[in-house]
């Protein structure tokens, strides 16, 4: 059989594994054609690879502006909306109650009503779902 870029003949052997081009690297570079391949993820299983062609699937995916850092799951990461309060970490909010406690505490005079002031701080703490003696004893 002859090569179809530079019309040289090659062994029958590469004509029986599907080839029509010879081996040279001026026809291989010419006519060689990759598969478009993708892993398609399978629950519980391992990932099936099929042509891109068999799967309705954009040449290629359209290209989001911005950084894109990469991995899977980095398509379903979105932006906060604006308006979204600023989240702050455990210690910050720890000290931001501590604040307020320290504040009411100086303003009351009554016993009892600074002991209530007190166990609504702690009850407020383990909300927090934190382990925040621990936290608190690291602070100082």
């Amino acid at each position: 059989m002859n090569c179809k870029n530079c019309g040289a003949r090659f062994s029958d052997e590469r004509a029986e594994l599907g080839y029509d081009y010879c081996s040279r690297a001026e026809c291989v570079e010419a006519c060689f054609k990759p598969l478009d391949v993708v892993a398609v993820a399978v629950n519980k299983a391992s990932d099936q690879y099929v042509l891109r062609r068999d799967l309705d699937l954009p040449e290629r995916p359209a290209r989001r502006s911005g950084r894109d850092e990469g991995g899977w799951l980095s398509g379903l990461r979105t932006q906060p909306p604006a308006n979204a309060p600023t989240r702050h970490s455990t210690t910050a909010r720890i000290a931001q109650l501590e604040a307020e406690l320290d504040a009411a505490l100086e303003a009351e005079r009554d016993s009892a009503r600074r002991a209530k002031l007190v166990n609504d701080y702690n009850a407020r703490l383990r909300r927090l779902n934190i382990r925040y003696r621990r936290s608190a004893q690291r602070r100082a």
